[in-house]
């Protein structure tokens, strides 16, 4: 899994999910269909030419789309932050907090998106997309 998300990868996120809600033994079901149209629009932006912009709305809509559409019975927020990192490590950028309030600022975005947000509200995307447009880094940065 690198940029885009095939059938197998997808399992793989079911995997994962499984893997996190079982370790506080919560129940495990998913709506297959659902995270299928998740990874549907994360693969459609493969036509953005600039390689940050892509990796940002494609980080969106991993953890908006999880987030607020909550194709999980549970652990849909743990998983699509877990999915994130890994998304943007594979892909050469990184999501860093630098102290507990930026930690806090983040969780709160997610509980957002997860909880108070109504269909057709254009701001399950775009707030999350702002966001990550401010705090993600190139790893390169890293190593200076």
């Amino acid at each position: 899994m690198f940029e885009n998300f095939s059938p197998e990868d997808i399992q793989e996120v079911v995997e994962v999910n499984k893997l996190i809600v079982s370790h506080d033994d919560e129940p495990h079901e998913v709506s297959m269909k659902m995270l299928n149209e998740i990874f549907y629009y994360v693969n459609s932006f493969n036509d953005l030419s600039d390689q940050r912009e892509r990796i940002i709305k494609k980080a969106t809509y991993i953890l908006a789309g999880i987030s607020y559409n909550q194709p999980f019975m549970e652990g849909n927020r743990r998983t699509s932050y877990y999915l994130l990192k890994s998304f943007l490590g594979r892909n050469g950028f990184t999501l860093r907090f630098y102290n507990a309030m930026e930690k806090n600022l983040f969780s709160d975005l997610l509980r957002r998106t997860a909880e108070e947000k109504f269909e057709d509200d254009p701001s399950i995307y775009t707030e999350v997309e702002q966001y990550l447009n401010q705090k993600v880094e190139d790893v390169k940065f890293d190593y200076l």
